[in-house]
């Protein structure tokens, strides 16, 4: 007997709100941090690592380790996700590989950025 394939529209694993006034990211083990729209400064998604996207907000750098993580950037770039919380046991479940979701989520002090009096130029 062959297994049924069920066709489903992908789950979003994250939360959005029309003009979100804030962002809550939860690292699912020991910290919830809840940051303000207003600090956002940029989110980076390398094309070279496509499971990792970096925001920079409220003083933090937030990398969030993934899968299928376009629908999470575009949240992000209309500022509208709201609540976003790591979910590690999602990447175990096979039928879950269409979804969006967080695996990990980390926070750390952004690198200092070069001012344009010092100087700068991309490589």
């Amino acid at each position: 007997m062959t297994p049924t394939t069920v066709l489903r529209k992908p789950k979003l694993h994250f939360d959005t709100a029309t003009h979100a006034s804030h962002v809550t990211f939860d690292d699912g083990k020991a910290l919830r941090r809840n940051l303000p729209w207003l600090h956002y400064v940029e989110a980076r998604w390398d094309h070279g690592e496509p499971d990792i996207l970096k925001i920079e907000i409220g003083g933090w750098l937030v990398v969030i380790r993934g899968h299928n993580l376009g629908p999470l950037y575009l949240a992000v770039e209309e500022r509208s996700l709201l609540r976003l919380r790591a979910q590690p046991q999602l990447g175990q479940d096979r039928e879950r590989e269409m979804d969006t979701f967080a695996s990990e989520l980390r926070f750390a002090k952004p690198p200092p950025r070069v001012s344009e009096a010092q100087g700068s130029f991309f490589l």
